[in-house]
């Protein structure tokens, strides 16, 4: 018995109908009926009770039916998984992201490309808007944002929470203490994410709310920028956690009193197919967040 065997009985059994049956599979219907004569020869048995007024199925016909379209069915669920595979060796992921995610972006990427080094990856680094109105002019496969989206055609999963923390270098003065209150931020200079930038903006009303103006010694768009200026020693810096990609010589404090958290999310485009690589990077960021979280 092989495949076309099956083809071509389900055609029949759809149809009812020897020609109509040989259009649908492209064979001629002295072919067909050929094939279906081996079938029902392999078997033992009639499949189909023929006569001029057309085809119906046997008994046995109506109980194969019910194995062939589980076979054709598991056949084509095989080949869409093969498809997907192959895919991840030569396909390509588009991932858009806030300068504040890139701690999570990039070990998430990492993983992805370790596991298929024949993907093409693309990460765009923007603000939350373009990161949004790209995602929905299809322009990207995933983002990564907050919950919920500003743009209605696009879907939010959310992640984990993303708090606002306190990042010092490891010499710095304020490195032994686990919590820093109002009082200790008031005097420190701070290198902040441009203004703008939605953590910019989370982090003005935090001190708002504290009413202190901070001393900012620097502002860029670039967070490995900011981190580098702290890493000297030079400045502080508030970020959202969980992580940083690049975490040496540098320590994240809690600040007290706590600041408003938001929920990070990945970003889809709502009723668009998801691809297999985008897929397999939005599991690698909730195994991180779930990392986290524990």
């Amino acid at each position: 018995m092989e495949l076309r065997h099956l083809r071509y009985f389900s055609a029949v059994a759809d149809t009812l109908h020897f020609g109509r049956a040989a259009r649908r599979v492209h064979v001629s219907q002295p072919t067909l009926s050929q094939q279906i004569r081996q079938l029902e020869e392999e078997l033992g048995t009639p499949l189909f009770e023929r006569a001029r007024t057309g085809v119906r199925l046997t008994q046995a016909g109506e109980l194969f039916r019910t194995y062939a379209s589980r076979a054709l069915e598991d056949v084509d669920a095989g080949k869409v998984a093969v498809g997907a595979l192959r895919g991840l060796a030569t396909g390509a992921l588009r991932v858009g992201y806030p300068p504040s995610m890139r701690g999570v972006v990039v070990p998430a990427l990492a993983a992805v490309l370790r596991k298929h080094p024949g993907l093409a990856l693309s990460a765009e680094e923007a603000v939350v808007r373009r990161v949004e109105r790209r995602l929905a002019d299809g322009k990207l496969d995933v983002g990564l944002a907050y919950a919920p989206a500003r743009l209605p055609d696009l879907d939010a999963e959310p992640i984990f929470d993303s708090r606002l923390a306190l990042v010092v270098g490891r010499g710095h003065p304020l490195a032994d203490t686990e919590t820093v209150g109002a009082r200790q931020l008031a005097d420190l200079p701070f290198a902040l994410l441009s203004r703008g930038l939605r953590v910019r903006l989370r982090v003005d009303a935090y001190f708002a709310a504290l009413r202190i103006a901070p001393h900012i010694a620097l502002e860029s768009n670039a967070v490995g920028t900011v981190l580098a200026i702290v890493r000297a020693g030079l400045a502080v810096t508030v970020l959202p956690e969980p992580r940083l990609a690049d975490a040496e010589r540098l320590l994240v404090k809690r600040l007290s009193p706590a600041p408003r958290s938001e929920l990070a999310a990945l970003l889809w485009r709502k009723g668009a197919p998801r691809t297999p690589a985008a897929e397999l990077f939005a599991a690698e960021v909730r195994a991180r967040a779930k990392e986290d979280g524990s």
